[in-house]
């Protein structure tokens, strides 16, 4: 046999009873290819957007024709809830500013039980301003320019918590069910066809003889 067969033999036993190198079956650290671990792919920067926030999506539903109605309804009844307050306020500040609590809750009530009544109109504003030709139901409302309450006087702070009170109906009704009334220091013929209820301060209210449809 010569060197170089000989030669060859003995480099393929020594490869064969080596034992494998583990470490190059992997890339080293040094190696430009990196492994992807699976946290990478949760947390990495190159998230879809929207993904990993930790906040949930707005929701963004469409208003509802139903919900504008319903809305719209709402912003109308606490406007008309204002100006029947307002309404009943400027009626008791205006015809019994210098009456009593008691006397000014009379005035609230007689304007409250012509609501009720089929023979006056169905609001407190329209009960209030009702007037014909000739004259006003309260005589306040025909002077021109009306008068301003004072904002900050005790009788318009009064005449503003009866008429809430009144309207949330937590006030009973002091003249027990009278329709109208007049001031002590004059007698008018209708009073003479009506029935007389009860006097409160400067003010003798009525109810119909016969009860009011």
């Amino acid at each position: 046999m010569n060197l170089d067969a000989r030669t060859l033999i003995l480099t393929a036993s020594l490869m064969a009873s080596a034992p494998m190198n583990l470490v190059s079956a992997h890339p080293t650290p040094d190696s430009p290819t990196s492994v992807v671990q699976d946290e990478d792919l949760d947390n990495g920067p190159n998230l879809a957007k929207g993904e990993g926030d930790s906040q949930p999506p707005k929701n963004n539903r469409v208003e509802t024709k139903k919900q504008r109605a319903l809305k719209t309804k709402t912003t109308k009844g606490s406007k008309t809830q204002d100006a029947e307050l307002q309404c009943l306020a400027l009626n008791i500040y205006h015809e019994a500013g210098a009456e009593s609590y008691l006397g000014k809750q009379a005035v609230a009530a007689v304007t409250l039980n012509r609501v009720k009544s089929n023979a006056f109109p169905t609001s407190v504003c329209g009960v209030v301003k009702q007037r014909n030709k000739k004259s006003c139901q309260f005589s306040w409302v025909c002077q021109r320019p009306h008068a301003q309450p004072e904002k900050d006087s005790d009788a318009w702070e009064d005449a503003l918590e009866i008429a809430h009170k009144t309207l949330k109906g937590q006030h009973q009704d002091p003249t027990r069910g009278a329709l109208y009334f007049h001031a002590t220091h004059v007698k008018p013929d209708w009073s003479r066809v009506h029935k007389k209820t009860t006097r409160i301060g400067g003010h003798i209210f009525y109810k119909p003889a016969k009860k009011a449809a």
